[in-house]
């Protein structure tokens, strides 16, 4: 009977490597869920912290590219492709001045951003005369776009300009 209540020098040994598991778990842990309320708390802050960036660096992303135009605006509002054959692009200078090829004709404009708002002049264009009326209609809805443009959205590789009501009017590629 004396023996069940004595601990042999194999049980002594097990029940101290047990213990010393414990010890050792038990600040990993703890470690463990400090370290990930620290990488939430860390990812709050770049969120938030960020986010007047983002709007910020908008403004300045565009005008890192030179835009060609993808889609843009018909009279009925529906997105059409580019003409085959015409170039129509963007350049955003920093200087507050866009210009570029409107399919035919060059022009230039001044712009503003804030935020993701942008706004746009009337633009100068020259006077050259193209023969393709479906060139000429385009150029046309292209400025037209460009000046109902009150909203941007940009990404690694496109553009989006969107007017009053949410709509998308132009859809820019990275030249």
């Amino acid at each position: 009977m004396n023996d069940d209540l004595q601990e042999s020098p194999q049980d002594r040994e097990n029940a101290e490597t047990d213990r010393a598991a414990i010890l050792q778990s038990q600040p990993i842990g703890l470690t463990l869920y400090i370290a990930l309320g620290l990488v939430g708390l860390l990812v709050l802050l770049i969120i938030f912290i960020n986010i007047p960036g983002i709007k910020a660096s908008a403004g300045v992303s565009m005008t890192l590219s030179s835009w060609m135009l993808q889609s843009y605006g018909d009279t009925t509002g529906t997105l059409v492709l580019v003409e085959p054959g015409t170039q129509v692009t963007a350049l955003f200078g920093s200087d507050g001045n866009v210009s570029g090829s409107a399919g035919c004709n060059q022009y230039t404009a001044s712009y503003k951003v804030r935020d993701f708002a942008i706004s746009t002049s009337s633009p100068t264009l020259t006077k050259i005369f193209c023969s393709d009326p479906n060139v000429m209609q385009q150029e046309s809805a292209y400025i037209h776009d460009l000046l109902s443009a009150v909203e941007l959205r940009i990404s690694e590789s496109n553009l989006k300009l969107y007017d009053k009501s949410g709509k998308t009017v132009l859809v820019f590629v990275k030249q």
